[in-house]
């Protein structure tokens, strides 16, 4: 009998470490996909960046606010998409570490940019923001709401999709819902 539960507690030990290193990927590539959204939607702009690893942020080459503002919102833009995209699948693991570690990213990303930039008046992306002449408060109650629209469909799981359409001229808002 002490084999067995030597056994299970070596499976167990050995599942933990799995669904941590995996919850760990997902959040470090909801990281990723963050900042390659700031990347992607620099090369449609035709602005180059460069990355400074220190403090971990981005430069972009320009001078043009509304060039830096869509590229300041294409890493906020990354973590909507990627979740509407993981959530919105049916064939991908709503259950699985990796998947649960990039949707906390997510999550997490928003809430904390959102508190940090209300603590100490600016911060990040939505510092430049702010600085392109955003009004930062309606992307901030975009991002919370999303964030807990997003934590309540993972743990719910509910049949409407929230959808985002813009122009250059309004954002548009909106949720649909799946028959």
């Amino acid at each position: 009998m002490g084999v067995a539960l030597a056994d299970e507690a070596a499976i167990a030990r050995w599942t933990l470490a799995k669904k941590s290193t995996g919850f760990v990927g997902g959040f470090l590539s909801g990281f990723a996909f963050h900042e390659l959204g700031h990347e992607v939607v620099a090369r449609v702009e035709g602005v180059g960046m460069s990355w400074q690893g220190a403090d971990n942020r981005w430069l972009a080459d320009t001078h043009d606010k509304g060039k830096l503002r869509n590229i300041t919102l294409g890493g906020f833009g990354a973590q909507i998409i990627s979740t509407e995209i993981i959530l919105g699948v049916d064939k991908i693991p709503k259950d699985s570490a990796f998947v649960l570690g990039w949707l906390g990213f997510n999550i997490l990303n928003s809430l904390l940019y959102v508190a940090d930039n209300e603590l100490r008046d600016g911060v990040g992306d939505l510092e430049t923001l702010r600085a392109t002449g955003v009004d930062t408060g309606f992307v901030e109650i975009g991002l919370v709401a999303h964030s807990i629209l997003t934590a309540y469909r993972i743990y719910k799981n509910p049949k409407f999709i929230p959808y985002v359409r813009a122009t250059r001229g309004e954002l548009a808002l909106g949720i649909g819902w799946k028959f």
